[in-house]
């Protein structure tokens, strides 16, 4: 089990809207900073906002289940810690995980494309600032996902929670609330297996997965996916697997982390489990993460799909 971590308080507190809402509803190898040959032209290949857009994932929070630490007489909820650990790989572009859409238009409903890129990206000064310029040019093929997307856009939702599959004790002010993007909005269809990066030697691999999020698309120069959610779920069998990776320089078994899985009691006289019993009782835990993600200048080895 991974060592008690001081939990931290969490990144940023979410609208009373989405909290009152959210029940409701259904539903590597460590990276290499560009070199200096990623110069010049790299810098200045935006694509066409009308065709593609690729969104680098800049926050990721998990909201449920939560982490926990310790052992049987000292067990502390360590999940705003773990938070910090991904979210400093996060800012030290350690982990570069890119949503990338085509076409970025709110406006058309059905048979659009996006990619999730487990991309190289690096922060470049520029006389209007800091940059962030991403590119799948190192990224196997076999590690970008690729699958379809839906907008909703007017006066809808993107998404949302498997119908009991949130625990209650976390919906409280304490804690933050579970993202239910609204429109203009868009939810992926369901993509089989995700590994997604939460450290240089860590990817949690997850099946059935949905990402969804709101459009913030206004100023033209700060553009963002806001509201984001991915949910996913984590087998027991591959929760438990002892050959994942390292996560923050230590081996890491989520399994271990989770109560109800392998994961201590906080309170033995009112025990939490948060190990789902939605499907098939006790095979797996459905995970969820909010995220925000900033639009990057983007360079893709599929230069015939984003011309520079």
């Amino acid at each position: 089990m991974m060592a008690a971590l001081v939990p931290r308080p969490t990144h940023r507190r979410q609208a009373t809207r989405a909290r009152s809402v959210r029940m409701a509803w259904l539903s590597t190898p460590a990276l290499v900073l560009l070199s200096a040959c990623y110069g010049g032209d790299f810098f200045e290949r935006l694509v066409d906002p009308d065709v593609v857009a690729a969104f680098r994932i800049t926050n990721l929070t998990l909201i449920d289940p939560h982490f926990y630490s310790g052992d049987a007489a000292l067990c502390v909820d360590s999940t705003s810690a773990y938070n910090q650990i991904w979210n400093d790989h996060l800012e030290a572009f350690e982990i570069n995980p890119t949503i990338v859409l085509s076409p970025l238009d709110p406006a058309v409903e059905t048979a659009t494309k996006m990619q999730f890129v487990p991309a190289t990206c690096i922060s470049a000064d520029t006389p209007e600032g800091k940059a962030v310029n991403c590119t799948d040019v190192d990224t196997p093929d076999a590690d970008i996902i690729e699958v379809v997307f839906n907008n909703s856009l007017q006066g809808g939702m993107c998404g949302g929670p498997v119908m009991g599959s949130l625990n209650p004790k976390y919906d409280i002010d304490q804690f933050e609330a579970l993202n239910i993007p609204a429109s203009p909005c868009f939810l992926s269809a369901l993509i089989p297996t995700l590994k997604l990066p939460l450290g240089p030697a860590f990817k949690l691999p997850l099946s059935n997965v949905q990402i969804s999020a709101a459009y913030a698309l206004e100023p033209e120069d700060d553009q963002q996916l806001v509201e984001g959610l991915i949910v996913g779920f984590l087998p027991t069998e591959v929760g438990s697997s002892t050959m994942l990776g390292n996560l923050n320089a230590m081996p890491f078994t989520p399994w271990t982390v989770i109560a109800g899985a392998l994961g201590c009691q906080p309170t033995p006289a009112d025990p939490i489990d948060d190990v789902d019993s939605v499907s098939v009782s006790h095979d797996g835990v459905w995970i969820y993460f909010n995220f925000t993600a900033e639009r990057v200048a983007w360079s893709t080895k599929a230069m015939t799909d984003t011309p520079g």
